[in-house]
């Protein structure tokens, strides 16, 4: 190997060894003033390469306060021309798991596992949270990538044992929506997996969290009778005794 070759090498893996001894405090503040008013960190220790912190996020719901950030730099992936990290983080209803990178143009999230329960998660979506839900919230994706400006990639979210404070019936089911992103806006479409609400339909999903569904609800089984006063503010009344569904959020 020719001489300038060993030199580019050597620069390239003491850059590397520099970024990845900075402390953790010094990389979390200038990310923070890169976004500002979108997160605010705390107590961060450790390295760029390895470290922990608290951090608050900036949701439509208000603040939501992560306990504990933990990350660790996956040098493998620095052949692929990628900064990596496995993440984790946790806070009081609430843990996640996941890889964070970025690329040349993009940042990128594989293997997402978030899961917690519904009355925690509900700081996210501020339209749910007077209907007190309750249940355990499981969010999943393969890969999201946004260059900061358009998102893209699918993710499904299920609701197991859902409960809502508007209904004596628990629980009312177990519902997915499945989601596929596609840049500056999104695709939904929520099934019932069981239970005796049954849900359908579809919705679009666009910036600043705007939601709008499209779909029907009914009630099954036994408990179809008690079910009737939730229906009944969920949407009108059909021919088929089904419900119509007209959301935006």
């Amino acid at each position: 190997m020719r001489a300038p070759a060993i030199a580019a090498i050597g620069v390239a893996a003491y850059a590397v060894f520099l970024v990845a001894t900075m402390p953790a405090s010094f990389v979390l503040a200038r990310a923070q003033a890169a976004q500002p008013g979108k997160f605010e960190v705390r107590e961060a220790s450790g390295t760029a390469w390895h470290g922990t912190a608290k951090v608050t996020l900036a949701t439509p719901g208000g603040p939501v306060a992560i306990d504990r950030v933990e990350w660790h730099l996956r040098p493998a992936k620095l052949a692929a021309g990628r900064i990596a990290f496995d993440i984790a983080a946790s806070a009081p209803g609430l843990e996640a798991r996941y890889e964070g990178a970025r690329g040349f143009a993009q940042w990128e999230v594989r293997d997402l596992e978030a899961r917690g329960n519904a009355a925690a998660m509900s700081a996210l979506l501020p339209w749910l949270a007077p209907w007190r839900p309750e249940g355990a919230v499981t969010i999943t994706s393969p890969r999201l990538t946004t260059d900061g400006m358009e998102l893209r990639g699918e993710a499904r979210v299920e609701w197991r044992g859902a409960a809502l404070a508007l209904s004596d019936v628990r629980p009312l089911g177990t519902y997915r929506a499945d989601i596929q992103a596609e840049g500056h806006a999104g695709r939904v479409a929520i099934s019932t997996v069981e239970g005796p609400l049954r849900i359908t339909g579809q919705g679009t999903l666009a910036p600043s969290v705007r939601f709008s569904f499209t779909g029907e609800a009914r009630a099954e089984g036994p408990q179809a009778a008690a079910l009737e006063p939730l229906l009944g503010r969920m949407g009108p009344a059909r021919a088929d005794g089904s419900r119509a569904l007209e959301w935006r959020m």
